[in-house]
């Protein structure tokens, strides 16, 4: 069975191969997933764009319009970011394979154990965001299910989005271009949704890299021979595996650091936008429950990066704790100042930045006090989810005063 095929990897892997992401797929497979991404992607931004074009000055189709833009703006800035870097990406899982060959049994549990974590949170993420997507692009199939228990005089939309479609009789499509539509949009929230498991995969190695090396130097082995070499090649190994970690890091960061940008900046103003929406169409519950529900996707976007990048931090610095904790005092002078030099080393965290100069973590938003590795609080939760409403008040109250 290829490595690829475990059960860690095995649900990242098809939905990435399905928007052409895996970065081990074929060029053939490449092609053609990718080919029918752009193709579908460009044929249903035509009737978009031309819906924005014709109804400028009805400021309801332009706020209707606003939110799909920027999810696709933010699908076109993660896909093209995956290929630009898609030698690197491959690369990087080369190393990850590599690097499970490095550890003893007892270590390479503790990696098993944070690639299993991983993967709770790859299935957890993809069926919350699935869920919103799903909520916001069936709302016209939803209005029609129920108008038909329901009998009322009210306009059902024809799609989710403001679409024109010109000349074409829209009447006698009409199934066969809600069907392109729906189509279109659950390949680009797959696109967006494989961008950010292939980001799990990559952190929660890294993070097993960390844990593993923390189990490795608080068993130093005791050296009652303070002139014996198996302390010195233990110590070596652990400053080798803290050196793949921290280049691993790196090279995370410097992958995605243009997307988290796009993501904390974009998702600022999609969270705003959707406001204005539910604010104003209270008395529509439709449009509350399919503009909320891609309000709470995006908050949890948004979340679930802050989370890992806090996470990052929290398990480069905790390599500090767990050379304090090893038996040091046993070891000889040699292996005592290769561990002072890893000591030193760990006192510069690795972290994910945004464009290089937002740090992806809850002190971002002005968190009280660090957050653990292992468990989010319910009042940070609470402390974070108020920061973010409170960046995108302004944004709201200005597009609310436009009403």
């Amino acid at each position: 069975m290829d490595f690829w095929d475990q059960d860690y990897f095995r649900i990242s892997k098809i939905i990435s191969s399905l928007v052409g992401q895996w970065p081990n797929q074929s060029v053939k497979e490449l092609f053609f997933s990718r080919g029918i991404l752009v193709t579908l992607t460009v044929i249903q931004l035509i009737p978009r764009t031309r819906a924005v074009v014709l109804h400028s000055d009805d400021p309801e189709v332009i706020l209707d319009a606003v939110g799909p833009f920027i999810i696709d703006t933010v699908f076109v800035i993660k896909t093209l970011t995956n290929w630009y870097n898609f030698k690197k990406m491959k690369s990087m899982l080369s190393q990850m394979k590599e690097n499970w060959k490095i550890f003893t049994d007892s270590e390479l549990e503790i990696l098993h154990q944070h690639t299993a974590a991983g993967k709770r949170l790859s299935l957890i993420y993809l069926g919350s965001v699935f869920s919103g997507g799903a909520v916001f692009a069936t709302e016209p199939l939803q209005l029609r299910l129920v108008h038909t228990f329901i009998k009322t005089n009210a306009t059902l939309p024809l799609f989710p989005m403001p679409v024109d479609y010109g000349s074409i009789d829209v009447a006698k499509y009409y199934w066969w271009l809600f069907l392109l539509a729906e189509v279109t949009t659950f390949l680009i929230v797959f696109a967006i949704i494989s961008c950010d498991l292939l980001f799990f995969i990559y952190s929660y190695h890294v993070f097993g890299l960390f844990a593993a090396l923390g189990y490795a130097i608080e068993h130093l082995p005791v050296d009652s021979n303070r002139d014996s070499t198996e302390g010195i090649a233990h110590v070596k190994r652990c400053v080798q595996i803290h050196y793949r970690a921290t280049e691993f890091a790196d090279a995370l960061e410097e992958l995605y650091i243009w997307n988290f940008l796009a993501v904390v900046g974009l998702n600022m103003i999609i969270i705003s936008v959707t406001g204005v929406q539910i604010v104003v169409n209270l008395d529509a519950t439709e449009k509350v429950i399919q503009y909320g529900s891609l309000t709470i996707s995006q908050l949890g976007h948004l979340f679930v990066e802050c989370l890992l990048g806090q996470r990052l931090i929290d398990y480069s610095l905790g390599i500090q704790e767990h050379v304090s904790n090893a038996r040091w005092y046993y070891s000889s002078v040699k292996s005592q100042k290769m561990l002072g030099l890893l000591l030193m080393r760990s006192q510069w965290p690795c972290q994910l930045t945004a464009g290089k100069f937002l740090v992806m973590n809850f002190q971002t938003f002005n968190m009280a006090r660090r957050i653990s590795a292992h468990i989010i609080p319910h009042e940070h939760i609470g402390f974070f989810i108020l920061q973010i409403i409170r960046t995108s008040a302004s944004y709201f109250t200005v597009l609310l005063a436009t009403q």
